[in-house]
């Protein structure tokens, strides 16, 4: 045991002053180092439980998955660290942590389906062992599935729907649009509108999030199915609630691939607003959404002119000093680099979701509002 004082309440109170992501988990890197050392264990499950939600909230979600790992580790050594083990102290912690740390799996082609099972069988393991998570075990199932089997997600997604909420559980608008997204996957668009009804009425509570998944879905369908006047209507609303953040990409790409029909510059603008994000990502369901979202958007751009300036970082592979770059090859790049990441996914998929999904990108050429 280290010698050295240990104050950790201290400790929390200072970085509880920082703001939210990189620099919060910078510092918290460094107290879990002195909590370990200190064997300290209730701070080093307490702080790698924040390093993982700030990873999943705030920065770059795979990165909650060695912290996740590692507190189930201390925690089955020490399952008292929390509180009491007659009172399964600190099981949800340990449940939601698991759970934060399964969730990027989705969004990593390099990690096997297997692994993922694997992962699952453990999770799954410890929902039966505290009684708590059920809902949640189906909705981990229902996403991951929809990349290989659409039918058979929307069957989990039924599982989850009809299974209780408890402690685990999401907010109820962030269900909700869940809901909304699994009805537009298997095109019953009657049940998305129902299911949407209160969140378009205001009468649930939004998180900050909530707002946003359930536009994202209905503006993906808008696109996917060639209905401009519809997207354009989601997209507005859906970048008013956009922030300057690397959770936001997703909804960045789809904005991005809407605006190049009817706002170009506007679609410039947020392009280079995320490729101070987007580079370096490990979370590639991001990186894909909005290359693929460049890639409209320099193709739209490329039909009217053969170069466009553009502020980019220094560490874009096609970083050219002066600022001047040629529209062709930028669309050329980024579909190309949205091809092989989607070849990834469907390959430890088995499925061909991503390259059906690439080929409507362009759904919307020609297609005018009236």
């Amino acid at each position: 045991m280290s010698g050295r004082y240990f104050d950790g309440e201290a400790m929390s109170m200072i970085v509880n002053l920082l703001d939210n992501g990189p620099d919060k988990m910078e510092a918290l890197e460094g107290y879990i180092k002195e909590a370990d050392e200190s064997e300290n264990y209730y701070y080093s499950l307490l702080w790698r439980y924040e390093y993982a939600y700030q990873a999943t909230f705030y920065s770059d979600p795979p990165k909650a998955m060695p912290v996740a790992a590692e507190f189930a580790s201390i925690y089955e050594a020490h399952p008292s660290a929390l509180g009491s083990v007659r009172d399964n102290g600190g099981a949800e912690s340990y449940l939601m942590i698991t759970q934060m740390g399964i969730d990027p799996v989705v969004s990593l082609p390099q990690i096997p389906m297997e692994q993922w099972e694997d992962m699952m069988d453990k999770f799954h393991a410890l929902v039966k062992r505290f009684n708590i998570g059920h809902r949640t075990y189906w909705w981990q199932m229902a996403q991951f599935w929809q990349y290989v089997d659409k039918e058979k997600a929307h069957q989990y997604f039924e599982k989850f729907w009809k299974t209780g909420r408890d402690g685990l559980s999401d907010c109820r608008a962030c269900e909700r649009c869940y809901a909304v997204h699994m009805s537009l996957l298997v095109g019953d668009r009657e049940a998305a509108d129902n299911y949407a009804k209160p969140l378009k009425a205001g009468r649930v509570h939004f998180c900050n999030d909530a707002p946003k998944i359930y536009r994202w879905s209905y503006l993906e369908n808008a696109l996917d199915r060639g209905d401009l006047k519809e997207a354009s209507s989601y997209a507005s609303q859906l970048n008013y609630k956009l922030e300057h953040r690397i959770h936001d990409l997703s909804y960045i790409g789809a904005v991005i691939r809407c605006f190049a029909y009817t706002n170009i510059e506007k679609a410039i603008e947020k392009f280079v607003s995320g490729m101070e994000l987007v580079l370096g990502l490990w979370d590639q369901k991001k990186v894909y959404d909005f290359y693929k979202g460049a890639y409209v958007c320099f193709h739209e751009l490329d039909k009217n002119k053969d170069t466009v300036t553009l502020s980019l970082p220094e560490e874009f592979p096609m970083y050219n000093k002066s600022g001047s770059y040629n529209c062709k090859e930028l669309e050329q790049w980024f579909y190309e680099q949205a091809e092989a990441t989607g070849n990834k996914f469907d390959k430890r998929n088995n499925s061909n979701y991503f390259k059906k999904n690439l080929s409507l990108a362009l759904a919307c050429e020609g297609k005018k509002i009236f």
